[in-house]
């Protein structure tokens, strides 16, 4: 293994004492002459000397690196997710750091401790279990964003040492919005495929849908709770055709995409004999045969709000996920002009 070039060997190249070196790389908190910081950049150059991040932050007390926590970094909308957050805080001098507990909560668990062993300044934690095992956290003070806080998970209520940030993301909302659109299309016996059984987050998803559903005078036509995967998706087409439904709300996009490929092989058309609207849609939502109407969550924005949280001087313990519906081909609506452009 190669040696790593140290803070001394720059300093002995350099003509200059650590400290100044130190200096340079901190840009204080003593000045440096121009000529010392030419001869300290030049020598940092020629040795390739990359400063210990952690070493650093137990030194000042200060880190620049933020945890972040996801069950599945396959799945598009935690991708997406992770992109705006990695680039909002990379504007903002801050790292990301990430771990893919693999939608396993006794992982996550473990992927949370790795995090804190590097000293992370916070953490955003998207948990597969509700309320998630905060007491792993011990008595850290950090600032700790849980994105999938639901009413009743008992979050609030398990706040750690630091300060909690809960994002409700308002899924019985978004899946609500999805059935009524299909509702407003005439569509009068709409199906539910959900999520894993005994998650919050599923319930709260199935809720939103139930409730529509029951507003409307109709009685619900199936609900069927599966993985939020593709091939979860397209297995379960063939029990929903069985059902005699006309129109299907999906809990997840990926979950649509499996469905739209097992109602193709079916010789079902999307949206003719079938609609189809799927709950935290992404922009490659656009790109499924046919495009695929969505609800999506406006990922950059709540990237943005959650970056201003996690600052050292926010009080912030609390944020709402927008969402909107995106509609396309898959319900019977026309592709957006913007798309139909591209």
């Amino acid at each position: 293994m190669t040696k790593r070039p140290t803070q001394e060997e720059v300093a002995r190249i350099a003509g200059t004492s650590t400290a100044v070196v130190s200096y340079v790389l901190n840009n204080g908190p003593r000045s440096v002459s121009e000529d010392a910081r030419r001869r300290v950049l030049a020598a940092i150059a020629k040795t390739g000397y990359r400063p210990n991040s952690a070493a650093r932050a137990l030194v000042s007390g200060r880190s620049t690196v933020i945890g972040l926590v996801v069950p599945d970094l396959a799945n598009p909308f935690l991708a997406q997710l992770t992109q705006s957050l990695e680039r909002e805080l990379f504007g903002r001098g801050y790292s990301l750091l990430i771990g893919d507990s693999g939608d396993e909560p006794a992982r996550a668990a473990t992927v949370v401790e790795t995090l804190l062993a590097q000293q992370v300044a916070g953490l955003v934690w998207y948990s597969v279990d509700l309320p998630p095992p905060l007491d792993v956290l011990g008595g850290s003070a950090l600032p700790v964003v849980v994105v999938n806080d639901l009413a009743g998970s008992g979050v609030t209520e398990a706040a750690p040492a630091g300060r909690l940030i809960s994002v409700d993301a308002e899924e019985y909302r978004g899946v609500r919005l999805a059935t009524e659109h299909l509702l407003a299309h005439g569509r009068t016996r709409i199906a539910h495929l959900g999520g894993p059984q005994g998650r919050l987050n599923s319930a709260e998803r199935s809720r939103g849908w139930a409730d529509a559903v029951s507003a409307a005078g109709l009685s619900p036509t199936v609900r069927m709770n599966v993985p939020f995967t593709q091939e979860a998706g397209a297995d379960a087409a063939g029990h929903l055709l069985e059902s005699g439904c006309d129109a299907v709300v999906t809990a997840n996009e990926m979950q649509a995409t499996g469905l739209l490929r097992g109602l193709h092989r079916a010789g079902v058309r999307v949206p003719e004999d079938l609609s189809v609207v799927a709950y935290n849609g992404t922009p490659a939502a656009a790109f499924a045969i046919p495009s695929l109407t969505t609800v999506e969550l406006q990922v950059s924005a709540l990237a943005r709000e959650i970056a201003d949280a996690l600052e050292p001087d926010s009080a912030v313990t609390g944020l709402t996920a927008a969402s909107e519906l995106v509609r396309r081909e898959s319900c019977g609506c026309e592709v957006p002009a913007a798309e139909a452009d591209a």
